[in-house]
């Protein structure tokens, strides 16, 4: 596991003044904590945003690469919210830690192929996806993650669901994987963005690569009218999961960074460079004109909607793997994903 990176000083001007509603015991200045996915940029930008200036809050933001980190960090305390994958959530709350999801969002994972048919598929919106799902019947996949993580699960769940065999192989990371594609070792690879788009443009060398399909056209396929396929979450930890009016601003001020990093796409990459350098390279390689628009979604799920459609996926992969959750599906207290239109 890599060190801990310094703590990037990101915090508001606005001074902290906690109003009569809020937990005597609720952190003065939020910490909020992101691996290098896109989805952080909404959680660098909130301490700048308007949404905790004006409920009073000010926050911090600490970087975080494995979940082993992640779990360190809320276990001594040093963390309020995070961006984690859902499997994360809730093996923290299977370890009797304070675990509350605020909001889930549904990020792109693609199926990228060394099999190039001369064009991508597009992004969300494959009429054939079970038809091409079901052509990899025995195909070895590429795996990018460690086991037991979030994408390699949706795959799972939704190969069980399809009766679609699959041989799944876990690489070291993205970019091992895309390499491995790249020089003929692998036919297929499960690749989030911005990795997908990277390992589909103009190869100097190597295999070309194409999109075969988008796993969030699958799900929706697979398993209609259950809402999108969320995988990862805003959630609270610690005191601050214990106080509703600390969660409301942290979904809300999720909800505004989305969106803000979708309309500023020069300044999220400003913000994307200072955390994580490597993040901001990944995602100038999505585009030109709005590079974290294929990465970023502009909502969050949340509200009832949102929350239905994050606990049929706990459901599911605990069907599939119940040790992946901890052992058991989270309580009641694990939600809280807001009112309709929050």
């Amino acid at each position: 596991m890599r060190a801990l990176l310094p703590v990037l000083a990101l915090v508001l001007a606005a001074p902290w003044a906690p109003g009569a509603a809020r937990a005597e015991d609720a952190p003065p200045r939020l910490r909020l904590a992101a691996p290098p996915v896109p989805q952080a940029l909404a959680l660098l930008r909130a301490p700048h945003g308007q949404v905790l200036r004006r409920a009073g809050l000010r926050a911090e933001f600490t970087p975080w690469r494995s979940p082993e980190q992640l779990r360190a960090l809320v276990a001594s305390g040093e963390v309020d919210a995070a961006i984690a994958t859902l499997p994360t959530a809730a093996v923290l709350a299977a370890r009797g830690l304070p675990c509350t999801v605020l909001a889930a969002y549904s990020a792109p994972l693609w199926i990228v192929s060394a099999t190039d048919d001369g064009a991508d598929a597009a992004p969300g919106a494959a009429p054939d996806a079970l038809a091409a799902f079901r052509a990899l019947e025995g195909e070895e996949i590429l795996l990018p993650f460690g086991p037991g993580n979030a994408p390699g699960l949706a795959l799972g769940v939704l190969a069980q669901a399809a009766g679609v065999r699959l041989r799944m192989s876990h690489a070291g990371s993205a970019l091992e994987a895309l390499n491995l594609l790249r020089l003929g070792r692998g036919g297929h690879a499960l690749l989030p963005e911005p990795f997908a788009t990277r390992a589909t443009a103009r190869a100097r060398h190597g295999a070309a690569l194409s999109r075969r399909l988008d796993l969030r056209a699958l799900w929706t396929q697979v398993f209609p009218g259950r809402g999108p396929m969320p995988t990862a979450a805003l959630v609270a930890v610690g005191p601050a999961a214990a106080d509703p009016v600390t969660r409301a601003a942290l979904r809300g001020a999720f909800a505004e960074g989305l969106a803000w990093a979708g309309a500023e796409p020069g300044a999220a990459l400003a913000l994307a460079d200072a955390a994580y350098p490597e993040l901001g390279a990944l995602l100038r390689a999505a585009g030109p004109g709005r590079p974290a628009a294929p990465c970023t979604p502009d909502t969050p799920l949340s509200g009832p909607g949102g929350e239905a459609a994050a606990r049929f996926m706990i459901e599911r992969i605990f069907d599939l793997c119940p040790d992946c959750l901890g052992g058991r599906l989270p309580g009641e207290g694990f939600w809280d994903m807001g009112h309709a239109g929050s």
